[in-house]
């Protein structure tokens, strides 16, 4: 092997077991499940799985802090977590639709004055 191949192959390989990198993957499987169960169209659905992906790697390890919150687990429930996959996974499905509620909110306030 050359150089250039092995310096590629380490840098796929150093790619492929980045927490980061696993993370987004178990976020977009997450944004595509949303995408399949309320059938959107194919602009949406892309649009679900690229945010559940960009939404989980963000949020990291904090994303099984924040459901055990929500679930109202034990705090002992972060580290069970493991490698964080499927808090992941659930961040990815429910993060885009979370976002898309609070962008609408923020644009049509309820009780607001819309007659100015």
């Amino acid at each position: 092997m050359n150089e250039e191949t092995r310096f590629l192959a380490t840098v796929l390989r150093d790619l492929a077991a980045s927490t980061a990198i696993i993370l987004a993957a178990w976020g977009a499987l997450g944004g595509a499940t949303n995408a399949l169960t309320t059938r959107m169209r194919l602009r949406d659905a892309l649009r679900h799985i690229l945010l559940g992906g960009l939404i989980a790697a963000g949020m990291g390890s904090l994303s099984m802090a924040v459901i055990t919150a929500w679930l109202g687990l034990p705090p002992e429930a972060i580290p069970a977590g493991g490698a964080a996959g499927s808090a992941a996974y659930l961040v990815g499905v429910f993060g885009p639709a979370f976002i898309e509620i609070v962008l609408a909110r923020m644009r049509h306030p309820k009780g607001g004055d819309n007659d100015a």
